[in-house]
């Protein structure tokens, strides 16, 4: 693996290390075929995941050039609105894959936490970060809606309320206010800190049965499945016949503004 790499503890947990495509941890297509790839070999076996990104942060989110030259390869082929809603179809997918492993997954959270990224960890089971983390959805300044399931999960750790400011705002939630509105389980002054967290959480996890945990799971996630597949349906729908016509520009200033 590039994009991922993941190493197995002594206690047995799986330490899974975001490393992206690009400059700030993004999120190319080699992350996410990558991702799809490790949650889909996933069993039931005794031990969490921990997912967290390299160096100081979690990660930028989507690495729009990489989704740039996959938009405007579209854009010459004709078929802009069927290649957005198939990609958009396959990470959600591939963060659906997070949400429904069999194993508990613990992000921890260091840095920023941004679009695509924060949909990602919201599909986690436990979320602990640092001081310094911070999370925003910023899809909307990109004309389209956060569409990977942040915008279906999240309400369901801190409300609509906080949700709705995140999305229609587009502000910047740092730590201690995530922690507040109940978007992480708590906060450390380190990421030595976080982790020492997410290893007490795992050493209580490894002493129940591997199979009981993953019904857990799933109890959990039932009630919430048909308004999940509906939402994440929806959303697909909408971006890939709004999206085409603003996507690649907006992207091309994101892009431009950052350097």
């Amino acid at each position: 693996m590039n994009a991922l790499s993941v190493e197995r503890t002594d206690a047995g947990d799986l330490d899974v290390v975001v490393r992206g495509t690009g400059e700030g941890n993004v999120l190319g297509g080699a992350f996410w075929t990558e991702l799809a790839d490790f949650t889909g070999s996933l069993t039931e076996e005794r031990g969490c995941v921990f997912l967290r990104g390299a160096g100081d942060l979690f990660s930028r989110g989507l690495d729009l050039r990489w989704y740039l030259t996959r938009l405007r390869r579209a854009a010459r082929r004709g078929d802009t609105t069927e290649t957005l809603s198939s990609d958009i179809r396959r990470l959600q997918r591939a963060i659906t894959g997070v949400a429904s492993c069999a194993r508990p997954v613990v992000a921890i959270i260091d840095g920023e936490c941004t679009g695509a990224a924060f949909e990602l960890v919201s599909a986690c089971d436990v979320r602990f970060a640092t001081e310094r983390a911070w999370f925003s959805m910023p899809e909307a300044e990109l004309g389209v809606v956060a569409d990977l399931g942040g915008l279906q999960r999240l309400p369901r750790l801190a409300g609509e309320g906080v949700v709705r400011e995140l999305a229609l705002g587009g502000g910047r939630f740092e730590a201690a206010r995530a922690l507040r509105a109940g978007l992480v389980n708590d906060v450390a002054d380190s990421m030595a800190g976080a982790r020492d967290a997410a290893h007490r959480f795992a050493d209580l996890v490894r002493a129940k049965p591997p199979s009981v945990l993953a019904e857990v799971k799933r109890v959990l996630d039932h009630p919430h499945g048909p308004a999940l597949t509906a939402g994440l349906d929806r959303v697909a729908t909408w971006n890939s016949e709004h999206a085409p016509a603003h996507l690649a520009s907006a992207m091309t200033e994101r892009i431009e503004a950052v350097r």
